[in-house]
């Protein structure tokens, strides 16, 4: 009897290899497809490794974008109220001054607001086709609709590393009104007194114009900046500028932006 019990386990035992055996055999079959080789055991699922994000260089300047609200300036001639982004400075070329460095005066005081999208076409909100706005939901607009003026925005950036590369962008759209003299409305952006004027007809008329500075920090760690606009004739001008950015960049680029003049 016990010699019985004995050949019954040999048998189921033999008979469960079998089984597994078919098992195997099976699942590969399944497993192959048309292939004639059978796939590998895979154990578990391995995750992929995710694409790393770049992180983007923080922006030196304070409200760049115009983001971060305003304050009501004291009402101008006309009771006219602009508006001086926070982290800003604004003033205008008062009426009878000369604009900036020309010999051309000033005619009025422009009109210098913020432009939020709601309040703009479909097509110049983010986005559209003739986007007014680069980045969030605001510009800020210099205008006036018929006479020559002169504005700017400026700001004085601290605790830069004496000696470090910085570059500074600053986007700006005129629109013309069919002014057919090139230098009818220019803009210009200064980083410690250096910098210069681009005529509306290289800015192009409805398009956006990036000026570039690169610029050593000197000893004290300060940029000033100055972002400047003007129109010099009795007709309307409009200028928007977004997206003002500061940045630091490695001394190659300093060394070819000297190579090319430092200019825009």
């Amino acid at each position: 009897m016990r010699r019985f019990w004995s050949l019954t386990a040999v048998f189921l035992t033999i008979t469960a290899i079998i089984a597994l055996g078919f098992y195997h055999a099976a699942a590969n079959v399944r497993a192959q497809g048309n292939s004639n080789t059978y796939l590998p055991y895979i154990s578990k699922a391995i995750p992929p490794t995710p694409t790393p994000i770049p992180t983007p260089q923080p922006n030196g300047l304070a409200n760049g974008s115009f983001e971060e609200g305003w304050t009501d300036m004291p009402p101008a001639p006309g009771n006219l109220i602009n508006q001086k982004p926070n982290g800003w400075d604004y003033f205008w070329v008062e009426i009878g001054q000369p604009l900036f460095d020309s010999t051309d005066l000033s005619g009025g005081v422009p009109e210098s607001i913020h432009k939020l999208a709601n309040q703009l076409p479909p097509d110049e909100q983010p986005g559209g086709p003739k986007a007014l706005i680069l980045d969030g939901t605001a510009v800020y607009k210099i205008f006036h609709f018929g006479a020559p003026f002169g504005g700017e925005l400026n700001q004085t950036v601290e605790n830069l590393p004496p000696g470090s590369v910085w570059k500074l962008t600053v986007p700006i759209q005129v629109h013309l009104h069919g002014d057919p003299d090139a230098y009818g409305a220019e803009s210009s952006v200064w980083v410690n007194g250096e910098g210069g004027w681009i005529n509306g007809f290289v800015m192009g008329d409805r398009q956006w114009y990036r000026h570039e500075r690169i610029f050593v920090v000197p000893a004290d760690g300060k940029a000033f900046i100055q972002v400047r606009v003007k129109s010099k004739w009795f007709r309307s001008k409009d200028f928007f500028i977004d997206d003002l950015r500061l940045e630091q960049v490695e001394g190659l680029q300093f060394e070819r932006a000297v190579r090319t003049g430092l200019k825009d």
